[in-house]
């Protein structure tokens, strides 16, 4: 059978609305990749046994993919990728804060990318969005550095972060983020998250749903029906994936 995938970005584990790599960091994490195109893998064979290490060979070839292709989608709340309302200047993709106060996701900072940004929920509505079959998300996460808001730059959401890939458009990314009276920046990149969806029926998926996670220089460190994630995500409102709500800003 051919399976159509689908990735989206993976929501903290154990943890509401939010997500983040929950594998260690490596000690010279590389930036992820500019992106690049890969054909799509084979379809996979059956389900494992039970007991099987959560790194499923069937799907890592997927979440690698998603990693490698990830960055030309585009951040999820950079609107310069639209026109906002009211003819006011765009605002940048902004980094936020993991909910979770423990754990792989604990106080780490992150940005979502889309592979099909309109069907992502931002707002949180009052009716559940579907998902479409093709659909990507990854979570991008970042260790949070603790700054002087007098050293945040006046208007950082204006300084694009250069082409985001295939598409050569420019990545705008705030990294600055307010917590109470402390002004943290995503620094030393953490890893990504990856959700992906094949076909419902597909063996060894959540109801066709694959989670995965990717260490800072490449590998691919979980793959499947990985545990820490399905538990969360089994109630997340639009099929698997939470959505975001606005972010705050470093402004005072």
């Amino acid at each position: 059978m051919r399976v159509a995938w689908f990735l989206l970005v993976l929501v903290p584990a154990c943890s509401p609305p939010v997500d983040e790599p929950v594998s260690p960091d490596a000690e010279n994490p590389k930036s992820p990749p500019s992106g690049g195109s890969s054909s799509s893998p084979a379809s996979p064979a059956a389900a494992p046994s039970a007991g099987a290490a959560e790194v499923d060979a069937r799907f890592a070839p997927l979440i690698a993919s998603a990693y490698r292709d990830y960055k030309a989608w585009g951040r999820v709340d950079d609107e310069l990728r639209w026109a906002p309302w009211l003819c006011r200047l765009p605002l940048p993709g902004r980094a936020r804060m993991s909910a979770a106060e423990d754990g792989g996701h604990a106080r780490k900072l992150y940005s979502v990318f889309a592979k099909h940004r309109d069907r992502y929920p931002l707002v949180q509505g009052e009716a559940p969005i579907s998902q479409p079959v093709g659909q990507a998300l990854v979570k991008e996460s970042y260790h949070p550095e603790l700054v002087d808001a007098k050293d945040v730059p006046e208007l950082p959401s204006h300084q694009p972060s250069g082409a985001d890939g295939a598409s050569g458009a420019p990545d705008h990314f705030d990294p600055y983020l307010r917590d109470g009276d402390r002004v943290y920046r995503a620094s030393r990149f953490a890893g990504a998250y990856v959700v992906l969806k094949v076909a419902p029926e597909t063996p060894g998926t959540d109801a066709g749903w694959v989670y995965g996670t990717v260490a800072p220089g490449g590998e691919v460190t979980s793959a499947g029906r990985v545990a820490s994630c399905m538990g969360c995500h089994v109630s997340a409102r639009h099929e698997r994936v939470f959505g975001i709500a606005p972010a705050p800003s470093a402004a005072p």
